[in-house]
């Protein structure tokens, strides 16, 4: 073997134990709970284990009346997520995004399990569309299975279901539009009118 066929060999192993090393560590997004007294700062995203872990949450934090979306990049399982947020529903908690918080893609469902939802001035929420194996993205495809599930989901959170065509077409799968809050205001994603200046 020459010299630079075992470099490039050597290369490669080396690309692959760091790729599956990486894939095995613990997910430095795991979702968190930090309580301040009847609020919970949330961070992360969701996967497998999250319905548990929230109803354990819920279930010994009875003080806790609003969950302030801090850092929520969005889900790693969205029928696990779908679970979670209505059970959020069910547990009568309000949900709030603070100045410096930004939430997206399926923590924003989340957000819209709230009751009230509210949001300060520069608060990001980001949606985008699904997208195929084959990447196409949620608006091209000639049948949406999640179309009915979703519209549904938002109508019974009092959003307008029309915000789930919004969000298909508002950015592709690996981009993130982040709403303006007369988007906000319009689908009924926030309960009041924050009265941001600009």
């Amino acid at each position: 073997m020459k010299p630079a066929q075992f470099i490039v060999i050597a290369a490669m192993l080396m690309i692959g134990v760091l790729t599956y090393r990486d894939m095995t560590e613990p997910y430095e997004h795991d979702l968190t709970f930090e309580v301040d007294g009847t609020a919970a700062i949330v961070r992360g995203s969701t996967d497998s284990r999250s319905h548990n872990l929230v109803k354990d949450f819920v279930r010994e934090n009875p003080q806790v009346k609003t969950l302030i979306l801090q850092a929520m990049p969005g889900t790693q399982d969205m029928d696990t997520n779908r679970r979670v947020v209505m059970d959020l529903r069910a547990a009568g908690l309000a949900t709030h995004v603070p100045a410096d918080g930004r939430i997206a893609s399926g923590a924003v469902d989340w957000f819209i399990a709230g009751s009230p939802r509210t949001i300060e001035c520069g608060a990001m929420i980001g949606v985008h569309s699904w997208g195929t194996k084959i990447g196409e993205r949620g608006d091209q495809t000639l049948y949406d299975g999640q179309r009915g599930t979703q519209r549904y989901f938002l109508d019974r959170m009092g959003v307008s279901p029309d915000f789930y065509e919004f969000t298909r077409a508002a950015a592709g799968p690996d981009e993130i539009h982040w709403l303006s809050v007369d988007e906000m205001l319009r689908f009924g994603l926030i309960d009041k009118d924050p009265q941001c200046e600009g």
